[in-house]
């Protein structure tokens, strides 16, 4: 059972505007385990180096003289919208959107620097500490606050399709507390960065992904078939990307679809 102490400590990184009705899920997953030997300096320099997902290039609107930037719909194969600054550039101030699919689970991770979270659609939820734990995560509806101090291991949740609005200080690089492999149509691949592409692995595990790509299931938010997936062995958590015929995505485990 937690300490007051610790609740106290805990209830700072999330400012609700109320409290929210619905529970999120109460499985423990695994025991960390930290990644690679490279410094934390050396991972950052190379990763600002590798260029983002799709879409994840567009230039931030030229906000000096003042101006509006409206929430756009942000296409489920693109992860991040630039909206003010430049995320990769130390010591520079940025503001970004992160669009997240209905299901996600961000596995846990770290920044170089203060990460300040805002709920600006759907519902998120964030957790603190090195293990995925979803007993551990706080609800945040729209309007929400969440703050993460640097270097500080945490997760976070989409329990329907979401964006977030994330400012700070440059470079913003997620780099995951334990390895992270990609089910891709290009084979398994490496995760140095959350939102950044995969690079090729030798030493993907052979049981991380028991569905393979294309293979077509049915789950709670529909039917498709698996165009990606996500797996923390350390964790012993998988997710997979699904595609519906309309061509909206969903997230879901092994335990929450039916291949068909």
């Amino acid at each position: 059972m937690k300490t007051q102490e610790r609740a106290a400590a805990e209830a700072r990184f999330v400012r609700p505007i109320h409290k929210p009705q619905d529970e999120i899920g109460t499985q423990s997953m695994g025991s960390p385990r930290k990644a690679g030997t490279l410094t934390p300096k050396a991972i950052i320099l190379a990763l600002l180096l590798t260029p983002f997902l799709a879409g994840n290039n567009a230039a931030a609107q030229d906000l000096a003289r003042g101006g509006v930037v409206p929430l756009h719909t942000i296409p489920s194969v693109q992860w991040i919208e630039r909206v003010s600054g430049d995320m990769d550039k130390p010591g520079l101030p940025f503001v970004i959107r992160i669009h997240h699919d209905a299901g996600y689970v961000v596995l846990p991770h770290t920044h170089p620097e203060d990460e300040n979270i805002t709920v600006l659609k759907g519902i998120w939820a964030l957790g603190m500490g090195p293990r995925l734990t979803m007993s551990e995560l706080k609800p945040m509806e729209p309007g929400a606050f969440g703050f993460v101090p640097k270097n500080s291991e945490h997760f976070g949740y989409a329990k329907v399709e979401t964006v977030l609005q994330v400012h700070g200080i440059g470079p913003f690089v997620n780099l995951p507390v334990d390895p992270v492999f990609e089910l891709t149509d290009k084979g398994v691949l490496s995760k140095p960065s959350l939102v950044r592409p995969g690079v090729p692995t030798s030493s993907s595990p052979p049981d991380c992904f028991v569905l393979k790509m294309g293979a077509r299931v049915r789950g709670v938010r529909g039917e498709g078939i698996v165009v990606g997936g996500l797996c923390s062995p350390a964790n012993r958590f998988t997710q997979y990307w699904i595609q519906k015929s309309n061509g909206e995505r969903f997230w879901a485990t092994l335990q929450a679809v039916k291949a068909l």
